[in-house]
């Protein structure tokens, strides 16, 4: 009886998740995001993807990082409901292979109250999710001019009071710039391919749905001064989901000067905003989510990126 009310309780969780916009099943916690700078515009990022987080956004996107050949990056959020979220990506370029990446997430919740058969208060626990990414991305530019790809393996990890749930998933994902000397990139990802996590010591098996992910970037006003930089950046990404859900992001970036940005986003949960101060080898972002769907489920992230050339 005990095992069934806590895998009931994790199926009430996933509902809810869902039920909020998410993917339902198992990490559904991933709608979250990764990175103060892409949440911060909404979460459109899939055709943008050019920083430390660019495994969990579209792996394709680790090529883009040719001005550095290691970056770091930490966030640390606070959920509502007793809810919080850690994440960690390392990645580094190999030259003529390609570049690669493993990031970990983690998605806690604590407190959560236990019933027994009758309905009454049998004390409480909680849950811990967590997803383990190695990401690889290269240019293909020998095949398309301007096209790179992408895969992501991921490992996913469930403690729910005490029982455990292990599982695998699936990411790939491309970008390409059409035009070379326009920069603007399309992207796209088909994300949770063959995603299932199993219960042990039961049958239970969930099931993530699959999404597909495609967006557009548009960079404007170029800098003078520095290479691929540029003080305007526009995003907009669609979604779709299994069972015909359908969800949109947009995204604003601006760069007063090459060390000050502010962004704004905007997507059917949250209006999203943030800014970042940053030098040649670390960058701050933050970012405020604003809740359009849950009073009192306002979120604030930070993040730290660390470069090295």
């Amino acid at each position: 009886m005990k095992k069934g009310l806590l895998l009931l309780a994790a199926m009430m969780m996933a509902f809810s998740a869902w039920a909020d916009g998410n993917n339902y099943g198992p990490a559904a916690y991933l709608d979250y995001g990764a990175g103060s700078r892409a949440t911060g515009m909404g979460g459109a990022f899939v055709a943008l993807a050019d920083d430390a987080t660019a495994g969990f956004w579209n792996p394709a996107g680790l090529a883009q990082m040719d001005l550095y050949r290691y970056q770091f990056g930490m966030q640390y959020a606070y959920l509502a409901n007793d809810m919080n979220s850690s994440y960690l990506a390392y990645s580094f370029q190999l030259p003529d292979i390609g570049c690669f990446s493993a990031s970990w997430m983690n998605f806690s919740i604590h407190d959560i109250e236990g019933r027994d058969e009758n309905g009454e208060l049998a004390g409480t626990f909680g849950s811990s999710e967590n997803i383990f990414i190695a990401s690889f991305g290269r240019k293909v530019y020998e095949w398309v001019k301007g096209l790179s790809l992408g895969i992501n393996v991921k490992m996913l990890h469930q403690g729910l009071g005490d029982y455990a749930a292990f599982g695998h998933g699936l990411d790939i994902g491309a970008i390409w710039q059409p035009v070379l000397y326009w920069d603007h990139t399309v992207g796209v990802q088909v994300q949770n391919l063959l995603q299932r996590l199993y219960w042990q010591d039961t049958d239970a098996v969930d099931a993530s749905l699959v999404n597909a992910v495609a967006g557009v970037a548009l960079r404007f006003l170029p800098s003078a001064d520095e290479m691929y930089f540029y003080h305007l950046i526009s995003a907009f990404d669609f979604k779709f989901s299994e069972y015909n859900r359908f969800d949109y992001r947009l995204g604003v970036e601006y760069w007063y000067i090459q060390s000050i940005g502010a962004r704004a986003g905007y997507n059917s949960r949250e209006v999203t905003m943030g800014a970042s101060y940053r030098e040649d080898l670390y960058e701050v972002d933050y970012a405020f989510h604003y809740s359009v769907t849950e009073i009192q489920a306002h979120q604030h992230r930070l993040t730290l990126s660390l470069r090295f050339k």
